[in-house]
């Protein structure tokens, strides 16, 4: 532990905040088994606010540079954003940072559930966690009692027989929220994920790998007290009318727009369409949350992979083609998904929830989380595998396991092409005979990732790893940035999406922030006072503006992330940041303010990369994402179509004030974002 007059003179320097968070970080040592407490000061969360900037600000002071992700000494930090915890509508998140054991660089995932909530009223901003316990251990909050448990018969056991013993111990979501993994993250895959409450995953950067390194089973927190609000009465009058506005039915016209939206078999050619001659077409808001209300994500399945959004057949096929909309991709529609739903799933303090339960009986499944876009695509189209019972099961197998489903799916389908141009054969797979389209083998083989055994063992380390262990060159479609297997967003329909790929601080990322949905969709800017209207609306063809509206777009999803709002809400209509923010803490905040902190909070967060020796030129697309080489396509809404990842990331990064060899900010934005100081050698 550190120096106790150290301490304690930091102690006395620090002026923590009176509203809007606690100004405390619960520190635990597994290796030692102790623990304290960092009082944070209240300029901190005016610069960096919670979530993943607390987080950051975290990382950048404790973590030990150049330090192995599952060593001892590495560590990992939980994070509340600033309205979580405090009722605020769609603050329902947990955040967590460190450092990725997938791609080795700055690693931060942003999932639904209580955990982070119960951290606020247990008087904690955030929990901070090293060291590795001498045998597998639960870490338990329960306001100021803070101790480790033996995870006992739990290591080894699944996430749902977990979250049952969890619950038989320590009660339900409204006494705890849990964090813990299954057994691919007590073997260290590289892409295991995290859950959370069951049916929420920290996912696509290998966190569950880390918890497993530790020997740390799960995460129970339970708090009783309160987040301290400046103006409780005006948080409370903004919430309600969030809330009764997402509530109000809709009229007629509004109705039909909703239905329009929705795919249909024969709407084929106009969805091809969009791409080909560039055009938005953005339903109004208030369809939008209807619809989203109704499917959430799995709304967009069939429409993305007929006009190109959706990556098929490991990136190098047409969705019209290989995958028509009429004959496959309409069998793994929303529509058809909603045909398994029992019951609505909230991510917590939200008015409007998403997510569901399904059940398959011919797949003997009950109590599942239902698929989402990124599952269906990934288990669906990119291995051509249009039977929704089969996707529904591999992404079961995912969540029982603790494995991340883009990593999974883009796994496999580079196994495909393995076996398709015979690098790979059953005998490899342990007789698995894995060819596209057999969703069977699929879930064998993610079965197999999940318990990393046999030829799971090296496929759970990735598509970038798998390919270094089979050579053959099969690295050549191994469809990757930095080891991060990329989303299923293809940049070749949505250039700026892969800018956020080879741009943002987590490679692959498809959450991190982007401008494409103003790109192709013409969605706004959420802090509509922090920029003009001309620097965030770009056109969907063409260059111009780009790097620009990319800087604004990334730069205010980090303030989101830092407050813990959904970042759906972008697309059913922007929630009013500012406002709610003030009345938490008082500050008096305005647009402009919240945007700068995201911009400070993208900083640190790239600095963090910079340190670890991480360079811009490190992060390479894979040429199918620019539509190079066998990505140029002969056919569909991409035919011909090239992008200039590379080019539009210099855009960015000047936009963002970022030397484009080293990626270091420039010494005079540094000094106008008051961070010089703080990031040191990182400053050109």
């Amino acid at each position: 532990m550190r120096d106790q007059n150290a301490a304690m003179a930091e102690t006395a320097a620090v002026v923590r905040p009176k509203f809007g968070s606690h100004g405390r970080v619960l520190h635990v040592d597994l290796t030692d088994g102790k623990h304290w407490v960092e009082e944070v000061d209240e300029s901190v969360y005016k610069q960096f606010l919670g979530g993943y900037g607390l987080g950051a600000w975290l990382m950048w002071k404790h973590f030990p540079a150049g330090t192995d992700a599952l060593a001892p000494e590495a560590c990992f930090a939980i994070c509340a954003g600033m309205l979580t915890g405090t009722g605020t509508a769609f603050s329902g998140r947990i955040q967590i940072v460190g450092k990725s054991p997938l791609t080795g660089t700055w690693a931060d995932s942003n999932s639904g559930g209580t955990v982070a909530a119960h951290l606020r009223r247990a008087g904690y901003d955030a929990l901070m966690v090293r060291g590795k316990a001498a045998e597998p251990t639960i870490l338990v909050v329960q306001d100021d009692e803070i101790r480790l448990e033996p995870a006992g018969e739990l290591w080894g056991q699944q996430i749902p027989e977990t979250f049952d013993a969890m619950k038989k111990k320590f009660g339900g979501k409204r006494e705890v929220g849990v964090s813990a993994i299954g057994p691919a993250g007590e073997k260290q895959a590289r892409i295991a994920s995290v859950m959370n409450d069951r049916y929420h995953a920290f996912g696509r950067q290998g966190f569950g790998a880390i918890f497993g390194s530790k020997h740390l089973k799960a995460v129970v927190v339970g708090g009783s007290g309160k987040v301290p609000i400046a103006d409780p009465k005006e948080l409370d009058t903004i919430n309600t009318a969030i809330t009764k506005q997402y509530k109000q039915s809709i009229g007629l016209f509004m109705r039909f727009m909703v239905w329009m939206a929705k795919p249909k078999s024969w709407m084929g050619w106009m969805y091809r369409a969009f791409k080909k001659r560039g055009m938005k077409i953005q339903a109004p808001t208030a369809a939008m949350r209807q619809l989203w209300a109704d499917r959430g994500t799995t709304g967009a399945v069939s429409v993305s992979v007929e006009n190109g959004d959706g990556p098929v057949k490991n990136w190098k096929g047409v969705g019209s083609r290989d995958f028509p909309l009429k004959t496959h991709s309409m069998k793994l529609d929303g529509k058809e998904v909603d045909k398994y739903i029992t019951k609505k799933l909230s991510c917590g303090d939200c008015p409007a929830p998403c997510k569901g339960i399904v059940k398959v009986k011919s797949k003997g499944l009950s109590d599942v989380r239902r698929p989402d876009y990124e599952t269906i695509v990934g288990f669906g189209a990119n291995l051509l595998n249009a039977d929704l019972e089969l996707v529904t099961a591999c992404h079961d197998a995912c969540n029982r396991y603790g494995l991340d489903a883009v990593s999974s799916s883009a796994t496999l389908a580079w196994v495909c092409e393995a076996v398709e141009v015979g690098a790979l054969t059953a005998a490899d797979l342990d007789g698995i005979d894995m060819k596209w389209g057999n969703g069977e083998a699929a879930l064998a083989l993610t079965i197999k990732m999940g318990e990393a055994s046999g030829c799971g063992a090296w496929l759970a380390q990735g598509v970038k790893r798998a390919a270094e262990h089979l050579g053959k060159g099969s690295d050549a479609y191994a469809v990757h940035v930095h080891g991060g297997e990329p989303a299923y967003h293809d940049p070749r329909f949505t250039s700026l999406m892969g800018v956020t790929y080879i741009a943002d601080p987590t490679p692959g990322r498809h959450t991190a922030g982007s401008a494409s949905w103003n790109e192709t969709f013409g969605f706004g800017f959420p802090l509509p006072k922090a920029a003009p209207k001309s620097e965030v609306t770009i056109q969907w063809k063409g260059d111009e503006g780009k790097g620009q509206a990319q800087a604004h777009f990334s730069n205010s999803m980090q303030a989101m992330n830092g407050l813990g709002l959904c970042m759906f809400t972008l697309i059913t209509g922007s929630l009013p940041w500012t406002e709610l923010t003030n009345a938490a803490t008082g500050w008096g905040l305005s647009d402009k303010d919240l945007l700068v902190a995201g911009e400070r909070i993208q900083n640190l967060r790239a600095a963090f990369n910079w340190r670890e020796g991480i360079r811009p030129g490190d992060f390479k697309p894979h040429p199918r994402m620019m539509g190079e080489g066998d990505g140029h396509l002969d056919a569909g809404p991409l035919k011909g179509v090239r992008v200039p990842l590379p080019v539009l990331r210099d855009e960015y990064f000047a936009n963002m004030h970022w030397d484009k060899t080293s990626g270091r900010i420039s010494r005079q934005r540094a000094d106008e974002l008051g961070i010089r100081e703080l990031l040191g050698e990182y400053v050109a």
